[in-house]
C-alpha cells in the first residue's frame, strides 16, 4: 500500500488548469523529487497535498484515507509535514524556539495545567526541548542552538526549517525548493540531511530545480509539464527519457 497516492488530480483557477488529470502514488521510505521549470504546478501541488488549497477533481490519499480539502492542522496530526519556497522562520527567537513552534502538536495544551505549571507540563516541555535539541544535531545544527535565529546564516535558516517540520513527527515531509539560493557548500550540507532524514524512517518528497541534487538522492522522479504528467521513474529512467531531456534537462548528464 502507497502512503500517498493522487488520483485523478485537478484544479482549476478561473479559465486556467493548473493541474490536470495527475496520477502518481508515493512509496513509504523513498526520496520522491518532482521537477519542472517554473508554473509546471509543483507547488501547486505541494498546496493540494497539504490542504492550503481544495481540488477542483480528483482525490489525495494518506494510507487509504481520503485528505483532499482537509485542513493543515488535521493534516499535521495525520502525519504530513511541509516547508515552503520562502523562509518562515521568526527571527526574534532563539533557534531551538523556533524548533519548538513546530512541538506544540505533542504538548500539553490544556490551560489550567499551563498556568500552575503542573509537573507533567515542566516534564513536558523538557522532553520536548530534548527532542528538539536532537532534531538540531540532525540538521547539523548544534552549534546554533541557543543563537537567536536573525544571526543564523541563510543555509542553516534552510535546515532550522526542516528540523521545525520534523519536530511534528511526520510519516511524510514535503520540501518546497530546499536548495534554492543556497551556494554549492550549502547545497551538499541540505543533501546530506535530505539523506540522513530519509534514513530516520521518513519519506521524503521535494520540489527542487537543482538537477544534479535531484538525481543523486532521489529514488523515484516525478516531471510535470504545465500540470501534467510528462513522466516518472527512477532517475536513470528521467534522465534518458527524450521528452524529459528535450524539455527539461538539456545537457545534463
Amino acid at each position: 500500500m502507497s502512503l500517498l497516492r493522487v488520483e485523478g488530480l485537478g484544479i482549476r483557477f478561473g479559465g486556467v488548469q493548473a493541474i490536470q488529470d495527475l496520477n502518481f502514488a508515493i512509496e513509504a521510505g523513498t526520496i520522491h523529487s518532482i521537477i519542472g521549470p517554473n508554473g509546471a504546478g509543483k507547488t501547486t501541488l505541494f498546496n493540494l497535498i497539504t490542504g492550503v488549497y481544495r481540488p477542483t477533481e480528483g482525490a489525495i490519499f494518506l494510507d487509504d484515507t481520503p485528505i483532499a480539502g482537509k485542513k493543515p492542522h488535521d493534516l499535521a496530526r495525520m502525519g504530513l509535514s511541509r516547508t515552503f519556497q520562502n523562509l518562515r522562520v521568526m527571527m526574534n527567537m532563539s533557534a531551538l524556539d523556533n524548533v519548538m513552534i513546530g512541538r506544540h502538536l505533542h504538548l500539553n495544551r490544556n490551560l489550567l495545567a499551563c498556568l500552575v505549571r503542573w509537573p507533567s507540563i515542566t516534564r513536558g516541555d523538557r522532553a520536548a526541548r530534548k527532542t528538539c535539541t536532537e532534531l538540531m544535531d540532525l540538521v547539523g545544527l548544534s552549534a546554533y542552538r541557543d543563537a537567536e535565529a536573525n544571526a543564523l546564516p541563510y543555509g542553516a535558516l534552510k535546515r532550522l526549517e526542516i528540523a521545525r517540520a520534523l519536530a511534528a513527527e511526520p510519516r511524510l515531509l514535503l520540501l518546497d525548493e530546499p536548495a534554492a539560493g543556497l551556494n554549492a557548500a550549502e547545497t551538499r550540507e541540505i543533501d546530506e540531511v535530505i539523506v540522513r532524514v530519509a534514513q530516520s524512517g521518513v519519506t521524503v518528497v521535494l520540489v527542487e530545480h537543482d538537477m544534479k541534487l535531484v538525481m543523486g538522492i532521489s529514488d523515484h522522479i516525478l516531471v510535470l509539464d504545465h500540470g501534467r504528467k510528462l513522466a516518472e521513474g527512477t532517475p536513470e529512467t528521467v534522465r534518458n527519457d527524450p521528452a524529459v531531456i528535450a524539455a527539461y534537462l538539456g545537457a545534463v548528464a
